[in-house]
């Protein structure tokens, strides 16, 4: 068997992600309220490098580092966040669990047996374990070892010195000779173990077992055998995560339309129930309706923004209904509806009327319902693409959430831009100029006024030689004398693209 542990020393302060004012030179902390005040909880590295410690007072602490940031510290979210790593922990082993405790012994531990040949050997799985964990703003640090116990104690303490942020042993004996008792989890019984002189584990495996026991507790003589191989220990997984769900059965069957329509409303109202305990919202629901011959009927259902708002889906639903071709035979014995998509839903005000945040929710209802009537892909949304050319910035999506803040663009942009560019005849006083008169759609005008150029070059990775916007574009916003404002380039650098470059009106206003 092969074990891993995942060491997060700084889990409570590193999972919140301190704003720009509590940055990397401002002390940081989280703090509890107990019997005797507002203590010290958990601490950032500049924290305790400012002379802070655990369960100092935070007047004490005021007082050593003026600038010092407190947060309440939130033990209860700081293990079901625990838990969400965990399971993100998934990816490198299909067994983890969280391995909450107090701040600097959290982790997460991981079954890693069979694993490593996925990941080319078990060196490169730590090697990944740890990079991504750190990627993620956590500090970390990994190990692996035959028994859970080993693996745990040298995550903690042998781990976070080793060049990479991990270690790997295959005997155990010698590597828990020179562990420190701390790494036994043994908690307060450490420090007793060490005002005997007894300071690391291999000091104890010499002793009697029963000199221990009866001494020390029969918990440290387990600790021992667990880390040792002596007694197995298991590791108890996350649960895998079940489909949202919710089923509404009938003793005699359904036969009409309505019936089908309030059947489906009640299973709806189940689902969206349990997405609320979940904080979860959906983009698809699928409703199955079971025929008592033993047959199903799927009928998909889309969101434009996760929710679960039971009426906007019930209606939805009704709608979809309403056209679809439903074979009812014998009649339909068994409703269900289920989150086929189902995301988070981030609860946030972008400002102080909540107005904005309405607004896109409206939108999103509307645009669901749209689809719900004239089809998917009857209602499109406008979305911006990873494109500098001008017609190539911006496009329509009709999946997916409402897409969130645009690009901020430095450059100019007129008002209208044509979906194709439309060739312009044009004169310029010298050939890398602003143009002077220019005739398009058999209207001539002269330019009074001229800015420019913009210089865009061709997005040559993307298109084969020879095809798409092949030359570099100069673009110049002129004004005409009577007052009119075009948006025209000029296609092809004079000399070294072409001898004869193209004019061509790109936009107006």
């Amino acid at each position: 068997m092969r074990y891993a542990a995942l060491s997060l020393p700084r889990w409570p302060t590193d999972r919140l992600k301190p704003r720009p004012a509590d940055s990397e030179d401002r002390p940081f902390v989280l703090t509890l309220t107990g019997a005797g005040g507002e203590r010290l909880y958990a601490l950032t590295e500049n924290a305790e490098a400012a002379g802070l410690a655990g369960n100092m007072g935070v007047a004490d602490a005021r007082a050593l580092a003026p600038k010092l940031s407190a947060k309440p510290a939130d033990p209860d979210a700081d293990r079901a966040a625990l838990i969400r790593l965990a399971r993100w922990c998934g990816r490198f082993s299909p067994w983890t669990a969280a391995d909450p405790g107090a701040p600097g012994l959290d982790g997460v531990l991981l079954d890693i047996t069979g694993c490593a040949q996925v990941f080319g050997g078990e060196d490169a799985l730590l090697t990944r374990l740890v990079e991504e964990t750190r990627a993620l703003g956590l500090q970390a640090s990994a190990a692996a070892a035959p028994t859970i116990g080993l693996a745990w104690a040298l995550a903690r303490f042998g781990a976070p010195g080793a060049g990479e942020g991990w270690t790997s042993v295959d005997a155990v004996r010698p590597a828990l000779d020179q562990a420190p008792v701390e790494a036994l989890r043994i908690g307060k019984t450490a420090a007793k173990l060490r005002r005997f002189g007894l300071l690391k584990a291999g000091d104890l495996l010499a002793l009697p077992r029963a000199a221990l026991a009866r001494r020390f507790g029969i918990d440290l003589v387990r600790r021992l055998d667990q880390a040792s191989g002596a007694e197995r220990e298991t590791l108890s997984p996350l649960s895998p995560q079940a489909d949202l769900r919710a089923r509404v059965r009938f003793a005699e069957p359904l036969q009409t339309l309505d019936g089908l329509k309030e059947a489906s409303a009640r299973a709806v109202g189940k689902l969206c129930d349990a997405l609320e305990a979940e904080a979860l919202g959906l983009t698809r629901l699928r409703l199955t309706l079971y025929r008592v011959d033993g047959a199903a009927k799927d009928l998909i259902v889309g969101a434009a923004a996760p929710s679960r708002d039971a009426a906007h889906l019930t209606r939805l639903v009704k709608e979809r209904l309403d056209r679809a071709e439903i074979d009812i035979g014998f009649g339909i014995d068994l409703v269900e509806a289920g989150a086929a998509l189902a995301r988070r839903i981030e609860t946030g005000q972008t400002d102080l009327s909540a107005e904005a945040g309405a607004s896109a929710a409206e939108a999103a209802r509307l645009a669901d319902r749209l689809n719900a009537r004239l089809g998917e892909g009857a209602a499109l949304r406008p979305s911006p693409e990873n494109s500098w050319i001008p017609e190539r910035s911006a496009g329509w999506g009709a999946e997916g959430p409402p897409p969130g803040r645009w690009p901020e663009r430095t450059e100019r942009r007129p008002l209208l831009i044509l979906d194709r560019a439309e060739p312009a005849e044009a004169v310029a006083e010298i050939p890398d100029g602003p143009p002077r008169r220019f005739t398009w759609r058999r209207v001539r005008h002269t330019v009074a006024r001229a800015e420019g150029p913009e210089r865009i070059a061709p997005e040559w990775w993307r298109d084969p030689p020879g095809s798409g916007p092949g030359k570099v574009r100069d673009y110049f916003r002129v004004e005409t004398g009577e007052g009119r404002r075009f948006w025209l380039y000029r296609e092809g650098l004079y000399g070294r693209e072409t001898d004869q470059p193209g004019w061509f009106v790109h936009g107006a206003g």
